[in-house]
């Protein structure tokens, strides 16, 4: 990626931003909404502000190793505020027609967008702008922003977590066994792989039940 694409890149986060700003609007009058939630929105125009501060220097930029590096460091920011971005809107469409936070819709986005909460994406996304204002052809441009960005992101780290660790979990499958002298049952729960049950081969996903009851005259009999 040449040099040159760097303006490309801090216009693409100023655009993922508003977007951002945009999708939280929707969600921002939901009942119990995280606490992460709110501290985060609370920056959102901190970052919107020093990315159009570095929209003229970035056109400075020489190619180079520092090039890359920043090309690498504005990429990465770009992919967590894609992330944040799909998780707000998951939860708007979950969530609005009962005008209530809906947590299951949101820990499920943040499992599949790599167990990350929206929290710890914008302290990431603060921690890439704390590197871009720190280069060379950005400090005189951005000076200003440093201390509110380092601020923001200091607040986000210390806020209530808006899912706890055991949240971030994927659920685990279950099996139950059971066997007795005239059946033999074994159930698989969840969403694991049953693959042996009574010397038969079976495979499928989700809940599964296998039974085998002799007829009430067979027991009988047995049973003289």
């Amino acid at each position: 990626m040449p040099a040159t694409e760097i303006p490309r890149l801090v216009a693409d986060l100023i655009e993922a931003t508003e977007d951002i700003i945009e999708a939280y609007d929707k969600i921002k009058d939901l009942r119990d909404l995280p606490e992460a939630f709110q501290e985060l929105n609370k920056w959102l125009p901190l970052v919107e502000e020093t990315l159009r501060e570095a929209k003229t220097p970035a056109k400075k930029v020489k190619p180079g190793h520092d090039a890359s590096e920043l090309e690498t460091r504005l990429s990465s920011c770009g992919e967590k505020t894609d992330k944040l971005l799909e998780m707000f809107q998951k939860v708007a469409k979950k969530s609005t027609k009962l005008q209530e936070y809906d947590a299951s819709a949101y820990r499920s986005i943040a499992i599949k967008l790599g167990k990350h909460r929206a929290e710890a994406l914008m302290v990431g996304i603060l921690e890439d702008l704390e590197v871009l204002a720190a280069h060379p052809v950005f400090q005189a441009a951005m000076q200003k922003q440093v201390e509110p960005l380092s601020k923001a992101r200091e607040q986000l780290e210390n806020v209530p977590p808006s899912l706890l660790d055991s949240d971030l979990e994927e659920e685990q499958a279950r099996t139950v066994s059971q066997s007795g002298n005239w059946n033999r049952q074994f159930n698989n729960f969840g969403t694991g792989v049953m693959k042996n049950v009574d010397g038969h081969y079976f495979e499928a996903k989700g809940d599964q039940n296998f039974g085998i009851i002799p007829p009430r005259e067979s027991a009988t009999k047995q049973g003289r």
